[in-house]
């Protein structure tokens, strides 16, 4: 082939790859209340060069819903400025103290490897914020006095958790609890997500954890992107004007 022709293949692969690498970060979709569905998301209906498959969300009855480790999820907006989303279990509902999440769900369900974080990993690798917290609700054979114990029984007494017994007893919730503060008489049935800005020593009764449920929590797709951008560099970091920069050593300010 001349040399020429070559170059002029050459060029038009290059502009074929950067003009569908364009116009796969300027799809943008919407559904119901969330209108910036945009790269690394998209919509099952999107055409196939829109998004990351990873990111991919459902319209379900003018809802997005996001699906997730056999969960679902309505999302309830998309930050782009801060690489978060903020979703909220299916099984949730408004005024119904007795609804409770689909799914058991806690920061042990991620890695940095997940196409979402959910924890606060090493901040010289991964951005230092935790998207959310964690509820645990536990049952015990008798009743707890302790101020991480929030009584959670006149509202879950009846509903069906694993491996309860017809013997009456007392259900707790507990806020960003350690294993270490579960009772020896008490076993963890479900874990669920707050947003991360909640502070646990506030919530002094069930109503007001379970409207932090009903919220949701956020997730972060930046550890992953901070590793596709940074490529080949052992760190990465996030400055000031949320921009992602590589670096090679530890510690590295940004």
């Amino acid at each position: 082939m001349p040399k020429d022709h070559l170059l002029l293949l050459l060029f038009f692969v290059l502009h074929q790859s950067l003009s569908i690498a364009t116009e796969n970060n300027q799809c943008t979709s919407s559904c119901g209340e969330v209108t910036n569905i945009s790269f690394p998301f998209r919509l099952k209906s999107d055409p196939k060069i829109c998004g990351d498959s990873k990111y991919e969300l459902s319209c379900l009855n003018n809802r997005t819903v996001l699906s997730l480790y056999l969960g679902e999820y309505y999302v309830r907006h998309i930050d782009q400025t801060n690489y978060t989303i903020g979703v909220a279990d299916v099984g949730m509902r408004k005024g119904d103290c007795s609804s409770l999440p689909r799914l058991s769900l806690s920061c042990g369900n991620f890695s940095y490897q997940d196409p979402y974080s959910a924890c606060d990993y090493d901040s010289s690798m991964f951005y230092g914020r935790e998207p959310s917290k964690t509820v645990s609700i536990v049952k015990c054979t008798k009743a707890v006095d302790s101020r991480l114990y929030i009584d959670a029984s006149s509202c879950l007494d009846g509903v069906e958790l694993s491996n309860f017994s017809s013997t009456r007893r007392r259900i707790y919730a507990m806020v960003d609890a350690n294993v270490s503060n579960v009772e020896t008489a008490c076993t963890i049935e479900l874990m669920a997500m707050t947003p991360w800005w909640v502070d646990g020593t506030n919530l002094r009764s069930y109503a007001q954890i379970h409207e932090q449920m009903v919220y949701g929590f956020e997730l972060s797709w930046l550890p992953i992107v901070g590793k596709m951008h940074c490529k080949g560099h052992y760190y990465w970091g996030i400055s000031s004007k949320r921009q992602i920069q590589c670096g090679s050593k530890i510690g590295k300010n940004f």
